[in-house]
């Protein structure tokens, strides 16, 4: 009888010991949740009502940022922060007296910047914009 337990329970480790070695996942995966935010975009802006060209691009000096130029359609270049499907603009000076910062979601083709905002001379502006693919 003890040796039928020990068996069973011998065969019970055995199992257990091969499914716990099986691979669920790497932990080091090679892909890069940036690269589906780079590329050319094309910006519709509800508050301008402009419609104007981006292009998003790795920040090599950064794992996690990418660098958007002409972002707000203001001619400069702005770095994002990706965490996911999500994109941030954290607080900054791009240039020509413009502070700017926002935040997105990207769901297949299109980022759906939720707000962004711009601010000169000490006036901000508040604006929802759409990032479509060309």
């Amino acid at each position: 009888m003890k040796r039928d337990i020990f068996i069973f329970l011998l065969m019970v480790s055995t199992i257990l010991l091969f499914n716990s070695c099986t691979k669920e996942g790497d932990i080091f995966d090679d892909v890069d949740s940036r690269d589906a935010f780079t590329g050319e975009w094309i910006a519709s802006d509800q508050c301008s009502k402009q419609t104007y060209r981006v292009n998003v691009t790795l920040d090599a000096a950064n794992s996690t940022q990418v660098i958007i130029s002409n972002f707000a359609n203001l001619g400069y270049s702005a770095t994002a922060v990706v965490a996911g499907n999500s994109i941030y603009v954290s607080n900054q000076s791009v240039g020509g007296g413009y502070s700017v910062n926002g935040s997105g979601i990207i769901s297949g083709s299109v980022i759906s910047w939720t707000t962004y905002n711009f601010e000169s001379d000490g006036e901000s502006t508040s604006c929802i914009c759409t990032f479509t693919a060309p």
